[in-house]
């Protein structure tokens, strides 16, 4: 399991950690990453859900038509989200979910998720989905027409297979630095057949092979890129402008990108990292500010007091969750962690941190419907069950399996707590686990917040055998699984040593058959909420407000979708449009 991080410090994580991010403060703003919006088809028509108000003090609605491409044109789009970084730049490297977000603006890939939550995957680079002569072999075609940005030092030459390559080969080669380079190792080799042909090997079947160069992290970068705040030179819809942390990010259309359709429309994005609430409002009120990422309650003061607002919500998978090492007392034991696990009320947990807008979690977040197991299964498992009724049989459940540990085993006075401190501050994690045992078990726990290099520290140095925070959450089922809970996982800190469940898990890894691989996913998630080693809590839906002249806005369940903000236009006909 990973945290987030949440400051500009670097640290060794490969013992523990996998695919990290900046840590998204206050519930509300929790996720930053929200994807899903246009088609890019461009094609007129009626546009659905526009109003007017007519004389009479009556709102109706119009049909309204859709501009022609070149009336999109134009406008910069200004959003509220976390410029929040890690303090490493490099596209492979970075753990920062809202900066590699900002990166997917100004990168490519091969293959762009067109929809993370139900697995949609398209062409970016590639001229089209990759030809699988066997199993084991995908041979991608690029596009003639995609080329670099006209900056130093690429000055827009095109981009070629060997760039591609390159942008696999130096993960599969480099050291730890390369926080994604366990997922590359099903790669067997990598070969530029041609300028524009690329033949990738396998080591064996797998399922999730096109996904693999989709992934929000696949960017495909050139030998003689250098990355830093200033210089992120890609292929994508958007050049780099900025990246100030904490305050503003900004990009500007790229006028040649390879996309199609006359896109990007916008000339600019700026992303505005929010002072505090009143700065939201007052953005939205002069229109200084677009479009908003807020939570529930701050979401239906601003619709009450700007009504024209339109919401868009989304199920994210960025998650909050806990980790035991099973090889330190007492968490060795199953029953002890298993007690703690099913007496935690993860319900509470959604009111407390979100306002009830978001869900319980099995192992894979909910909002990834794909690969979750299911709510009406997930309430019959201990510490999920449904209602007061569901609540009581869960404590008295986790009662006697704390009951049967003392029997044999003495229950610790104080039970240490280390949490990630901003999800301490910002939501009260800590706290709140410390008040639902105390209440239901009458654990004793001492809850210690610690910045994420400290945290990292003392689980590297096994003085954290019970932790608790953030993570971002992923898109393939493989992602959830593999590194976390296969005995050869990268990322199996755990450790988790169960035959039966690398079996599953490998199985999942060559099932071809989505439904088939589903129902195998749903069995690993009913073997991991038994182990009660790694817990996720629970998951927020986060919401948008935006003005109505903002068409084909993109959320979506993990950031990194962002490419698809060449979709997104401004209105200049909408009503509402006057006055910004």
């Amino acid at each position: 399991m990973g945290w987030k991080q949440s400051a500009p410090r670097r640290f060794n994580r490969r013992h523990f950690l996998g695919a990290a991010g900046a840590l998204a403060g206050a519930a509300g703003l929790s996720a930053l990453s929200c994807s899903g919006g246009g088609n890019g088809s461009g094609q007129g028509g009626p546009i659905p859900g526009l109003t007017r108000e007519t004389g009479d003090d009556e709102t109706v609605t119009v049909a309204a038509t859709r501009p022609a491409l070149s009336e999109r044109h134009g406008e910069t789009l200004r959003y509220t989200g976390y410029v929040a970084g890690d303090g490493v730049f490099d596209p492979h490297k970075t753990q920062a979910a809202p900066f590699y977000g900002q990166q997917a603006l100004v990168l490519s890939r091969l293959l762009n998720y067109a929809s993370q939550t139900e697995g949609i995957i398209v062409p970016d680079l590639a001229q089209a989905l990759p030809e699988q002569p066997d199993a084991q072999t995908l041979i991608f075609r690029l596009r003639p027409d995609a080329r670099w940005h006209e900056l130093e030092p690429l000055n827009g030459r095109p981009v070629t297979a060997e760039d591609v390559r390159f942008s696999i080969q130096r993960q599969i080669e480099g050291d730890t630095s390369f926080v994604r380079k366990g997922r590359w190792l099903v790669v067997e080799s990598v070969e530029a057949v041609s300028t524009t042909e690329v033949k990738v090997k396998l080591t064996t079947p797998f399922a999730n092979a096109m996904g693999l160069f989709a992934d929000v992290n696949s960017f495909v970068v050139a030998p003689e890129s250098e990355f830093g705040p200033s210089s992120q030179v890609g292929s994508g819809p958007f050049q780099w402008v900025e990246w100030n942390e904490g305050t503003f990010a900004s990009v500007a259309r790229n006028p040649v990108w390879h996309g199609g359709d006359q896109r990007p429309y916008l000339d600019g994005i700026e992303l505005r990292h929010p002072k505090d609430a009143s700065d939201i409002e007052a953005g939205l009120r002069t229109k200084k500010l677009d479009v908003v990422f807020v939570g529930r309650q701050q979401a239906d003061h601003l619709m009450k007091n700007i009504t024209q607002l339109v919401e868009t919500n989304q199920g994210h998978s960025l998650y909050f969750g806990s980790r035991f090492f099973l090889t330190q007392p007492p968490y060795d034991d199953p029953r002890f962690r298993g007690a703690i696990s099913i007496a935690l009320d993860r319900r509470e947990m959604v009111d407390r941190f979100f306002a009830g807008s978001g869900d319980i979690n099995p192992w894979v977040s909910w909002p990834m419907t794909r690969w979750s197991l299911p709510q009406s299964e997930l309430t019959n498992f201990p510490g999920y069950r449904a209602g007061a009724g569901g609540r009581d049989v869960d404590i008295a459940e986790a009662k006697e399996m704390l009951a049967a540990f003392a029997s044999e085993k003495t229950v610790p006075s104080e039970n240490a707590l280390f949490v990630e401190a901003a999800a301490e501050t910002n939501l009260g994690l800590g706290s709140l686990i410390k008040e639902q045992l105390a209440r239901t078990l009458g654990l004793n726990v001492t809850v210690t917040p610690l910045a994420i290099g400290d945290l990292i520290k003392k689980m590297i140095a096994q003085e954290a055998p019970w932790v608790a925070g953030p993570d971002v959450g992923w898109v393939d089922l493989d992602d959830w699984v593999y590194p976390y809970f296969h005995s050869a996982g990268s990322n199996n800190s755990f450790p988790v040593r169960d035959s039966d469940l690398d079996a599953l898990i490998e199985s999942q890894r060559i099932e071809t058959d989505e439904a088939k691989r589903r129902q195998t996913g749903f069995e690993i998630q009913r073997k991991i909420l038994n182990l009660h080693a790694g817990l996720n809590f629970v998951s927020e839906r986060v919401i948008a407000l935006q003005w109505p002249y903002v068409r084909d806005f993109p959320i979506d369940a993990a950031d990194g979708y962002q490419h698809r903000f060449a979709d997104c236009w401004i209105d200049r006909s909408d009503e509402t449009f006057r006055g910004r």
